[in-house]
């Protein structure tokens, strides 16, 4: 008996037409923009079954520039259908990616529990404590950063900043990255932030995520246009 269960929403949904205007709001919400790279408190990357290779070189640009002094590393064995099956846990597999001892002075901290983007954070705050940084990274896949966004705004202290950098992923049915400028010139792309989109708007409504007035005000703007509401 497989052990794999499905996503709680489809992560290639079928997507309404999507106009100009539709198209610039879902970026906005999705894919947010990357901020200028600055010294951090900690790198955490939340966990992909895709882009290791991606993310390590990131991760070591950014420890080779001293930003930071610790990187947490997320996730656990892969049990949604639409993942890669595995039996060694996500942020093992990216610590893999690592010589260690090329960071002396950096701490490398992994959880290896979650199975989703709001556990990757809940999980990892089990085993440490987040209170005492003023300033985070994260780092996640383009389309999905306005997610991973607002899932750690939800849970790290209001006064903590949060710092984006992201990776394109190219998924297995295609060979495009999925990025801010291409997502809507294919297929998959589209299905895959139009999935993003109804996650927001499912966890924002159920409380899983920060859901300020200005990402209600967007979810309800891509409602209305796509007529969904």
């Amino acid at each position: 008996m497989s052990n794999l269960i499905d996503s709680e929403v489809k992560r290639n949904p079928e997507t309404p037409i999507l106009g100009e205007e539709s198209v610039s709001l879902l970026s906005e919400l999705c894919f947010r923009q990357d901020d200028p790279v600055e010294k951090v408190d900690l790198i955490f990357v939340f966990s992909s079954p895709l882009g290791n290779d991606k993310i390590a070189k990131i991760v070591d640009d950014l420890l080779r520039k001293k930003v930071a002094p610790e990187v947490f590393l997320t996730g656990g064995v892969a049990t949604y259908t639409e993942s890669r099956k595995s039996r060694i846990c996500e942020s093992q597999l990216q610590l893999n990616q690592f010589d260690l001892a090329a960071y002396p002075d950096v701490k490398f901290l992994t959880e290896s529990k979650s199975r989703n983007t709001l556990e990757n954070v809940t999980e990892a705050l089990k085993v440490h404590d987040f209170s005492k940084y003023k300033k985070i990274m994260f780092i996640f896949k383009t389309h999905a950063a306005g997610r991973g966004y607002l899932t750690l705004k939800k849970f790290v202290s209001p006064s903590t900043v949060l710092i984006q950098k992201t990776w394109a992923p190219i998924y297995p049915n295609t060979d495009k990255e999925i990025t801010r400028d291409s997502w809507n010139s294919f297929d998959f792309g589209r299905s895959r932030v139009w999935g993003e989109f109804l996650r927001i708007k499912k966890y924002g409504e159920r409380g899983d995520i920060f859901y300020d007035d200005k990402t209600k005000d967007l979810v309800y703007k891509i409602s209305e246009l796509t007529q969904i509401i």
